[in-house]
């Protein structure tokens, strides 16, 4: 509903702007010229990604050892950082599962911690960030673990409903910020931008201008990853002095940092664009908001998505007092707003009529994923009761009686060479009897390992040899077979 009427104020801003209020310098100038430039073709920017995650997925489907696949799938985590949230918790998942060293564990937990951190879920982040050290936490994770918390209780601060709760993790915050600069050796990256952070937080905005300009000088900063992190920082410490023309030509390189290196779940645009709005310039601010929506809705940055939605008074606000300056205009110019506003309305009513159908059709598919559920766990109930009191040789004949072709049908599913080993009066094998649980819908490998009666390095060894074996995207195997 907020959107709309946001898209309404803008319409009605370009219809009543003559001309834009604000006017930028010549660099800064040419630099929105080629900021504009860059949006329309961002989708060749992140070109980039999409090769590496080609290549990366293209790896997976050699035979690889557990720790080469751990590495890549790490890559892959990576790779989607910042770009699109889904499919980097897609590779976490991954990784979590398979971990097998208390290392693996701990770097999955904190993965999945900030994936969950992410997507807006605190208390669960917390939670998983809590398992990884349960036990000593590897030295090499704590720089990691001190960014995770001193990022998470950051936005904890700035989504505090009360004061109280704001100052309480305004200090926890501060305390992480302090461990990373102790984890990180004066003069890097991570240790200079964190202390300019600290001195931004403390006020001292010169002493903190000074850290990043130290740390410019003595490294190359443009056109690294390091660029729209010092960019924006700038930007704000600026914007805290008062400095407007610098914190605006702050966020214009920090946004074009982030659009050339295919990063999606920024704020500089945004930020940007309601500076602009405020400036007088309409339509650049408007495509600059829609494209950091879009790029939010595509990266599954909720999160950023839902900062975004909080920007919208402010651009009202403004516009509102650009309709003050204009009531003479928007007097003549009543009747073509009266037809503006019919048709918003009669656009409201068509959705808010599709909303609730939709409504009703998510009750309906509600109660039949329930009553889904409800027959998975009857199904499992069975299934667990008949394997308690039969032999294997039993659940061979009962399966093979109820599927007779299910045998011939798995191996449809492997490549020609694959050879399925059935020992004599045995009709079904260890892989084929782990197959034929998934196909009842009995996925979790540890229940797998207790109707069988096998170990649970067993059940995995089993399913990551007949994925191996599978034709076709090996990742959706047991897909495949659970459908048979």
């Amino acid at each position: 509903m907020r959107k709309v009427y946001v898209h309404m104020i803008f319409l009605l801003s370009v219809v009543l702007m003559l001309t834009a209020c604000g006017q930028c310098g010549t660099a800064d100038q040419a630099l929105l010229d080629e900021l504009d430039q860059c949006i329309e073709e961002r989708d060749q920017y992140a070109a980039w990604r999409v090769e590496q995650v080609d290549s990366l997925q293209a790896l997976l489907a050699d035979s690889l050892s557990h720790h080469d696949r751990f590495e890549i799938y790490g890559r892959l985590v990576e790779t989607y950082r910042s770009y699109n949230l889904d499919s980097q918790r897609y590779y976490t998942e991954q990784r979590l599962d398979m971990a097998e060293t208390p290392f693996e564990e701990q770097v999955s937990l904190l993965n999945y911690s900030e994936v969950l951190m992410r997507s807006g879920m605190y208390h669960e982040s917390i939670l998983y960030m809590d398992s990884a050290v349960l036990v000593p936490l590897d030295p090499v994770l704590e720089p990691y673990y001190s960014h995770l918390r001193r990022t998470l209780f950051g936005l904890m601060k700035d989504f505090a409903v009360t004061e109280r709760e704001r100052q309480t993790y305004y200090a926890i915050t501060q305390q992480y910020r302090e461990e990373m600069m102790a984890v990180h050796p004066a003069g890097s990256f991570l240790h200079e931008l964190v202390r300019a952070d600290y001195l931004y937080e403390k006020q001292l905005y010169d002493s903190a201008l000074h850290v990043l300009e130290a740390y410019e000088r003595a490294n190359q900063v443009e056109g690294q990853y390091e660029e729209p992190v010092f960019a924006f920082t700038r930007a704000q410490i600026y914007r805290k002095m008062g400095n407007r023309e610098e914190a605006k030509h702050y966020l214009i390189l920090a946004s074009l940092a982030d659009l050339k290196n295919a990063i999606r779940e920024y704020i500089a645009l945004r930020e940007l664009a309601v500076l602009l709005y405020e400036e007088g310039d309409i339509e650049r601010a408007y495509n600059y908001m829609q494209c950091a929506v879009e790029d939010a809705v595509a990266g599954s940055a909720r999160v950023r998505s839902i900062e975004t939605s909080t920007a919208y008074p402010v651009v009202e606000g403004a516009y509102l007092r650009q309709l003050q300056r204009h009531h003479l205009l928007l007097m003549s110019l009543f009747t073509s707003v009266l037809v503006i506003l019919g048709m918003v309305f009669m656009f409201l009513f068509y959705v808010n009529r599709k909303r609730h159908q939709l409504a009703r059709l998510n009750e309906r598919l509600a109660q039949s994923n329930e009553d889904l559920r409800r027959s998975n766990r009857i199904k499992s109930v069975y299934v667990e009761r008949f394997m308690k009191i039969t032999t294997l040789q039993d659940f061979d004949d009962a399966f093979l009686e109820l599927f007779p072709d299910f045998v011939e049908q798995v191996r449809a599913l492997l490549v020609p060479e694959a050879e399925l080993r059935i020992k004599p009066k045995e009709r079904l094998n260890t892989d084929l009897r782990v197959l034929a649980l998934i196909y009842l819908g009995i996925t979790d490998s540890k229940q797998i390992a207790d109707f069988l009666r096998y170990s649970l390095p067993t059940i995995y060894n089993s399913r990551t040899r007949m994925r191996n074996l599978a034709q076709g995207e090996r990742e959706h195997f047991e897909e495949k077979v659970a459908s048979l």
